[in-house]
């Protein structure tokens, strides 16, 4: 998964105020939805961020001291809801938040988007789930309609939409000739074998400017009917709290905000790393905008350097909005920004509907990616991969893709893969909303190394 790092400036927007009407406040001589953007001493700043001297800054990575920008987290909070009693324009009152009943709901004082329910301060979608003893519980509550979209127009706002998944072709299990299989997980259980795989929890964003939070949850991390589902949902603010296990902690970022939850789990904690051999991944594509669905690798040891000096293996990645384009990639190079990469788009046939295979086979001359064995792209190993930039971390061909590396599985919604100049800015409350099936299904994971 590509890193980036990215500073948002926005300039000051709006139309002349008039009088605010439907819901809108103003902000100097600006009407804006306070669901969309915030006023910070005069500035109109997308939701979430601040502003620093006509700047909008995302304060979890920078901080505004005497009118400069500099690096590292704010360490008040970015965004403090209007205080009650006064909520006009239709809007209403929760806890001390004016709220859109047309995109949230009041459950118990907890906010949660329209048509989920609050248990213990988790929103939930009763089609999926319910509530017991304040615990989350896959099942959809009596008397809830669990098939569909959830009814109406409420059911993807959350993330929760659930289009009607197709079924797989059953056991389709390969001999590949001269190599044994040395680890699978075909999901046949009721819950997630955490002797092979960890879930990650942090809020990070992979360096991308993601927008979710990794959460190990049974809404975002659960296993069905023998399938993987890696689950994005809409949350609208989440922060770990107490029961959350943070796992990576990079700048801090255990204690950001992020608007979405979803699922990321590795092999690297079991232990489970492979140098050579073929690896096939059978999965069904999330269906909805700026979701980015991601099978890769990443070296067990960083032999040569912190990312991406040790290399990355990018199995399959794609985007919401082209969902059956699959980019297929290596990473190498040098450390961070001295890095670079070599990718491959490849089209396959609906890849949210239709269940496919992706997959490499690594030698020690080669790595081949292909899409339901059909080779897609071949990469030589027998050269240098030094970028040319900065120091050498390599003293002979094939380094870094002569190591062991793991296995990871994970559903990110937003960040630098989505160029903004193609796709538009990102609506976190607005794009979800457009979501029918926001879920990475994974059908199994086997890898086979040479007898």
């Amino acid at each position: 998964m590509k890193f980036t790092k990215i500073l948002t400036y926005i300039g000051f927007i709006g139309t002349a105020y008039a009088g605010c009407q439907n819901g809108l406040s103003s902000c100097g001589e600006a009407c804006y939805s306070p669901n969309l953007y915030s006023c910070d001493n005069g500035v109109l700043c997308p939701y979430g961020m601040r502003n620093c001297n006509g700047a909008c800054f995302n304060p979890n990575e920078y901080h505004c001291e005497n009118g400069s920008l500099l690096p590292g987290a704010t360490k008040v909070p970015e965004y403090v809801p209007p205080e009650t009693g006064n909520c006009q324009g239709g809007m209403r009152s929760c806890n001390g938040t004016c709220y859109d009943p047309n995109l949230y709901s009041c459950d118990n004082g907890q906010l949660c988007p329209a048509g989920m329910k609050n248990c213990n301060g988790a929103c939930y979608s009763p089609n999926e789930y319910h509530c017991e003893a304040g615990r989350l519980v896959y099942g959809a509550e009596s008397g809830s309609n669990n098939g569909g979209n959830n009814g109406g127009n409420n059911g993807s706002n959350n993330g929760g939409g659930n289009s009607q998944i197709p079924p797989s072709s059953g056991n389709d299990t390969k001999n590949y000739e001269g190599f044994k299989l040395v680890f699978s997980d075909e999901f046949d259980g009721n819950s997630l074998d955490r002797s092979k795989w960890e879930p990650e929890v942090n809020c990070w964003g992979g360096g991308n400017a993601e927008k979710q939070c990794y959460v190990d949850h049974p809404e975002t991390i659960f296993v069905q009917d023998g399938k993987l589902h890696l689950k994005a949902i809409y949350k609208g603010a989440y922060q770990l709290n107490g029961n959350d296990r943070c796992t990576l902690n990079n700048e801090n970022s255990c204690s950001w905000t992020q608007p979405f939850v979803s699922g990321r789990i590795n092999t690297k904690a079991a232990n489970l790393a492979w140098k050579y051999g073929k690896v096939r991944v059978k999965a069904l594509l999330p269906s909805g905008p700026f979701l980015w669905p991601a099978i890769w690798m990443l070296p067990q040891d960083d032999v040569y350097g912190t990312w991406a000096a040790s290399g990355e293996i990018d199995i399959m990645e794609a985007r919401g909005q082209d969902p059956d384009i699959i980019s297929q990639c290596i990473h190498y190079g040098g450390q961070w920004p001295n890095n670079i990469y070599s990718d491959k788009l490849t089209t396959v046939s609906n890849a949210q509907n239709n269940w496919h295979v992706y997959g490499i086979d690594w030698t020690a001359d080669s790595l081949i990616f292909s899409i339901d064995d059909n080779p897609t792209y071949t990469i030589n190993l027998n050269r240098s991969f030094y970028s040319g930039k900065g120091d050498n971390p390599y003293s002979g061909n094939r380094q870094p893709f002569d190591q062991r590396f793991h296995l990871l599985l994970n559903l990110a919604v937003g960040g630098g893969f989505f160029d903004s100049n193609k796709y538009g800015a990102f609506d976190p409350a607005g794009h979800s909303r457009q979501w029918s099936r926001p879920e990475l299904i994974v059908d199994y994971v086997r890898v086979y190394q040479k007898n």
